[in-house]
């Protein structure tokens, strides 16, 4: 097996060049953290995905290009990239990824906004509505011990459930 000193330097330049992905990419997750800086859960999960998208661009990397091998001048080469990303093109491109990730940001808000609106209408009516059967509950209750009550008072009294002093009203009013 020949080593081909162009070969080596091509995959050193691929390298690299999957270096200033990787820095690319990490630089286009860090306003996504920085706007939520106190959920610990998402900087986990975005530096997790970032990991796996990574690992899997070096995985296919050494099979496709170092022909099933990551040799060790490629690791040089990948390290390479990042720090030539961080040091030149960095500083250049921040200010455009935080414009995209505002830009984002406001028109996921923009998106939310109707279905916060019908979730908090929702909210209200469910408020209503377990005020109303509440209310209904409590009716429902009153009116049925009105009625034993009523039932109970004619069974003793004999006289179709109204009281001496409600017929004595209505014959009041009759005379």
């Amino acid at each position: 097996m020949e080593i081909y000193i162009w070969q080596q330097l091509t995959d050193l330049g691929a390298a690299m060049l999957l270096g200033i992905v990787c820095g690319t990419v990490y630089d286009l997750l860090r306003p996504v953290r920085l706007r939520r800086r106190h959920s610990r859960a998402l900087t986990h999960l975005v530096d997790a995905v970032f990991v796996l998208l990574a690992l899997l661009g070096i995985f296919l990397f050494a099979l496709r290009i170092g022909q099933g091998e990551f040799r060790l001048f490629m690791l040089f080469g990948f390290i390479g990239g990042v720090a030539v990303y961080y040091l030149l093109l960095s500083a250049l491109l921040r200010p455009l990824w935080d414009f995209w990730a505002e830009a984002a940001d406001r028109f996921l808000a923009l998106l939310w906004k109707p279905l916060a609106i019908i979730g908090s209408g929702v909210k209200k009516m469910t408020r209503l509505i377990k005020k109303y059967f509440h209310f209904l509950q409590k009716y429902s209750t009153i009116k049925r011990y009105k009625r034993d009550f009523t039932h109970i008072r004619s069974d003793i009294l004999g006289n179709g459930g109204r009281s001496g002093h409600e017929k004595s009203k209505k014959g009041k009013k009759k005379s």
